[in-house]
Order: C-alpha cells, then structure tokens, then sequence
C-alpha cells in the first residue's frame, strides 16, 4: 500500500516538473517568436476587418498603445519597425491557425520565393496540425481549455519533386519529431503521458512503461525544438545537411537531408499526358502557351500551399466568364468575390487528379471547378481549405492571414454560373 502510494506522489511530482517545463517551452516559442497570444485567438480576418461589435481591435489596441507609450512613458520610445512587426507576429500566431503563419525576414524571403518555384532548406512545406478539440474549447472561450494540448504537430504538406527531400525519402504526411538533435514537444505526447498515469494508478499497466514515457518527454522538454527554429532549419538555406527524426505510420526514420536551392515548373508535362500544375505566381503566364482541350489530365497531387490570386487568375482558363462565389469568414461578411472577368464559352471537359496532398489554392481550384465546370475527379476532393493572404512588412518579415473559406452561395449578389449551376442548387 505504502509503496503504491510513494509510486503515486513519485508521478505527480514528475509531472509537475515536466508540466512546467512545457509551460516554460510554451513561454520560450512565445518569446522567440514575438507572440503576443491572449488566453482566447482573436479570430480569422481580424486584420482585414473591423470587429462587429466595435470593441478596440488588436490592431487599433497596439497603435493606442503605442501613441500612449510615446505620450506618457519617462523615457522617449520610438516605436520603429521593430517594434510593429512584433505586434503583428503576436497578432498572428495568437490566432492559432495552421494557415496564418508568421515569418521573419528570412524565413519570408524564403517563403516568398517558394511562391515562385524557387525553395530553399530540403525543398517541403510545411503544416501545423493542432487538437480539434481544444482549439474548438478556445475558441469558444472555454475556461478549461489546457494550453499544454494546444502544443501542434509539424508535418510534411508536401514535397517538391527533385528536391533533397525527395531525394532521401521523406513523404508527404510524415510528421517532424527532431532536427539536429532538438525535439519537437506536441500535445500528443502531454496526453499520452497523462493516459499512463491514469493506467498506472488503475493498475492497468506498469510503472516502468510509465517512467520510460516520462524519462523520453523529460528529455524533449529539455532539448526542445522550437516551431520557428524547425522553419529554419526545413526551409531555409542552401548548403549543408540536417539530421531528421520523422515519424510515419507510428514508425521513427532517421534520415539525413541536404539543403540546397530547389526550382520547380509551374507546369510539368508527363510521357502520358498528364500536365501537373501548381500554382505558383509564374502559372498564368505559362498557361497562355497551353491549348486547353477536353480529355486533359490535370494532377493537382503534392502542389503545394499555392498562390490563391494566381489561382484566381486561372480560373479563366476553365471557366466562362461570371461570377463564381467567394470567401466569407467566420461570421459570413464577404471577403472576397471570385469575378471572372473573360473565359471560354463552354467549359473544357478534364479530369483532376487529387488526394490528401492537395491542399491550399489546388484544393479550392478543384472544388470550384467541381461545381461549376465540366471535370471528372479521380481520388478524393479535399476538405475545404482556408484562402489565404500575404502581406510583407517593411522589415522584411511577413504573414499569411486565412480571410475565411470558399463558399459557393454569396448573399445579396447576381451568380452567373455556367455548366453546374442548375445541378448545384
């Protein structure tokens, strides 16, 4: 009795201690990159809008801020570059959302480039995958929220053919665990710590099962990898190699990966025919070389986040000219109408390839096409991904910002919607 109860103390007080040192992690991220996160996100499209309450903005609430600091503080604070960046990467990353991202100078040099065709690091991109459940509690405004299980996964999105990560075998969906011997912490690991304690206490499973899980998060605590410091060592650079640890299929690869610059076309046509797009900021060029003609196999698998404006653009390569929905928040103003300006009269008939690797600006371009043009899908059409933005800052640094989710039905606005409109009602 006496030996289950030092077994039950020795756990708590292990548990505390690696419990604040997740909080000290969560504090360290925070810190490192700026993060000026309330308890609860502020929500998709603030910088883009008013809040409809009209309450002070987190946008308004720094410049106030700011103008009280220079008006009232001792000292004289010059509120600089530096300084705004700051508050607009605290902005962004308290929105916890896997598609608006903060990036420093570098990092967005490197993102922007990627825009292109051009990738640096080992040639991926990269997701945050973080509990639904929790986030929803967040959201919501939940008290009982745990920030410990807010700690996201970091995935591979995609990969880019010829590559250093192509090169050694890194796949799409494999999910980052270290880099250069540092550990990624997430949320999982917090719960599967916590589900042995409970089995322990239960006398469902064996103390030692429960120290060696402790022992291996103990020490990822302690060399902790933090999420802007995995984005350098991923995606940016050219020379050298890092070590990966990636899990895949609950199985640990270790590999090693070079870095070096990665150029990808556009379009990439196959020996059968199959044109493979991506939506780089150079595609609508390159398409005004293509013929469009029934029967195209377009593939949309493994193209990255995408450019959602050229996505836009090309639309009209497949569309009649008209009005094709838009993108609405989270509390249905319209952010955005998808206008087509020309077009061709009828819609070509093609057939997309996708699967659980198209994402971004190819996942919504198959769903608008999927309502309203003539296409056949092979493979599973993607759940619906938020259209995002980019907009640089004059230090360099940058942001994607999620403005809200495609819709296929605005309020208040005339649809000219050739091919599936009848079928779509």
């Amino acid at each position: 009795m006496q030996e289950g109860k030092n077994t039950l103390i020795a756990i708590i007080v292990v548990s505390s201690i690696i419990a604040s040192a997740c909080f000290g992690y969560i504090a360290r991220t925070r810190a490192e990159m700026g993060s000026l996160a309330t308890a609860k996100p502020v929500g998709v499209g603030l910088l883009a809008s008013t809040d409809k309450f009209g309450e002070t903005t987190e946008s308004e609430y720094f410049y106030e801020v700011a103008e009280l600091l220079r008006q009232k503080y001792v000292e004289p604070v010059k509120v600089d570059q530096k300084m705004a960046s700051g508050a607009v990467r605290g902005m962004i990353n308290s929105l916890l959302d896997p598609e608006s991202n903060f990036y420093d100078a570098d990092q967005f040099k490197a993102f922007t480039q990627s825009q292109a065709g051009t990738y640096s690091g080992i040639g991926v991109e990269l997701s945050l995958q973080y509990d639904q459940k929790e986030l929803k509690k967040l959201q919501s405004g939940d008290q009982t929220t745990d920030s410990l299980l807010l700690l996201p996964k970091v995935v591979i999105a995609s990969i880019m053919p010829g590559s250093p990560a192509e090169t050694a075998g890194v796949q799409p969906g494999d999910e980052l665990r270290a880099a250069q011997g540092k550990f990624i912490v997430t949320g999982e690991d917090v719960r599967k710590l916590r589900d042995l304690q409970t089995a322990v206490t239960e006398g469902k499973t064996s103390a030692d099962e429960l120290k060696k899980v402790r022992d291996d998060l103990q020490n990822r605590v302690e060399n902790v990898l933090s999420l802007s410091r995995a984005r350098d060592y991923l995606l940016t650079g050219t020379e050298g190699e890092i070590s990966l640890e990636l899990l895949r299929n609950g199985k640990l690869i270790k590999l090693e990966v070079g870095r070096q610059k990665t150029e990808v076309k556009p379009i990439e046509k196959t020996l059968e025919g199959t044109i493979a797009i991506r939506f780089f900021t150079n595609l609508v060029q390159e398409l005004q070389s293509i013929t469009i003609e029934d029967q195209m196999i377009l593939d949309l698998r493994n193209s990255g986040i995408g450019n959602f404006d050229e996505m836009e653009r090309s639309l009209a390569k497949f569309l009649p000219a008209g009005t094709y929905g838009g993108v609405t928040n989270s509390t249905g103003q319209v952010n955005r109408r998808i206008t087509l300006i020309t077009g061709p009269e009828k819609p070509p008939k093609v057939k997309l390839l996708v699967d659980n690797s198209t994402t971004g600006a190819a996942a919504t371009f198959a769903r608008i096409l999927n309502l309203y043009g003539n296409v056949e899908i092979e493979g599973t059409l993607p759940n619906e991904t938020a259209w995002t933005e980019i907009q640089s800052l004059p230090d360099g640094s940058g942001y994607t910002l999620a403005i809200g989710k495609y819709t296929q039905n605005l309020p208040a606005i005339a649809q000219n919607n050739p091919a599936k409109s009848e079928e779509s009602k």
